[in-house]
């Protein structure tokens, strides 16, 4: 073999084996959230939509998917009553984890739902003029 095909072939090998990116989340988790947090939003209209997925992107670049399905249990058990959920409300590592769950959902929001500016009725007038 000369010395260029034994080239492509190691790079092939090199980047063919290359696992998927962990930030990675399956789709039906990526569906979930954006309906859940356009529920939140005032419902199904297209900016929600654009936003939410917009959101659950920056969680996707701030998270791997195991992280993310940890924080999202922990944030969602906390309200269990009894001592099962003690540990989801009271322990450090899940205040730690609602901590900066809450941190990277709440920086998303900032980033993702920027107020709509409607025209007023003088901004239109002067518009037209």
């Amino acid at each position: 073999m000369n010395k260029p095909s034994l080239i492509i072939l190691f790079l092939i090998y090199l980047f063919g084996t290359v696992q998927v990116q962990s930030h990675d989340y399956p789709t039906i988790e990526r569906v979930k959230f954006v309906h859940e947090c356009m529920a939140l939003h005032g419902g199904q209209i297209y900016e929600n939509m654009y936003s939410c997925s917009c959101m659950i992107d920056h969680i996707a670049n701030n998270m791997n998917f195991d992280q993310y399905i940890k924080a999202d249990a922990y944030q969602r058990m906390r309200n269990m009553r009894g001592e099962r959920g003690g540990l989801f409300r009271s322990s450090k590592t899940a205040r730690d984890i609602r901590a900066q769950f809450n941190q990277i959902k709440s920086n998303a929001q900032g980033l993702c739902f920027r107020a709509i500016t409607k025209p007023t009725v003088q901004g239109a007038k002067s518009a037209i003029n």
